[in-house]
């Protein structure tokens, strides 16, 4: 029997990606899963039609916002399940969100990985996976 001189493994892709969403807004709103899903879904919709619409989307994590004391906005982060297949269009439409409970927000990627786990992470005590986005200005309103 020949063996081969070196084992390869094939990665394979991952069905999901994790993306974490930076909703920005003037004052601190709480968001439900189903307020935020019914926005991204009217937003493929309307973006990328009746097919866009069918992407599949989960909302994982919602954490509150916090008014900064140094700034006029407040932050909270919405963790998303997406279909790999599905990632651009669904990216794409949250950041065209531009409303949310009939406040103006501005909502941006800010890290997408295939592991929940390093969107879940501190970034001060470990090291985290995945590709981070570049900090953008938050929306001035």
């Amino acid at each position: 029997m020949i063996l081969p001189k070196q084992l390869s493994f094939a990665k394979l892709p991952s069905p999901w990606t994790y993306l974490k969403i930076a909703v920005t807004t003037q004052t601190k709103i709480d968001i439900t899963d189903i307020e935020f899903k019914s926005a991204l879904t009217q937003s493929l919709q309307i973006n990328h039609g009746k097919v866009g619409g069918l992407a599949h989307v989960d909302v994982l994590k919602i954490t509150p916002g916090n008014k900064s004391q140094s700034r006029d906005h407040s932050t909270c982060h919405v963790i998303l399940r997406v279909a790999s297949k599905n990632k651009q269009d669904v990216w794409s439409a949250i950041t065209l969100i531009s409303c949310i409970q009939g406040l103006r927000c501005s909502m941006n990627v800010v890290k997408e990985s295939p592991v929940l786990v390093s969107l879940l992470s501190n970034p001060t005590t470990s090291p985290s996976m995945g590709h981070t986005r570049y900090r953008h200005q938050p929306a001035v309103f």
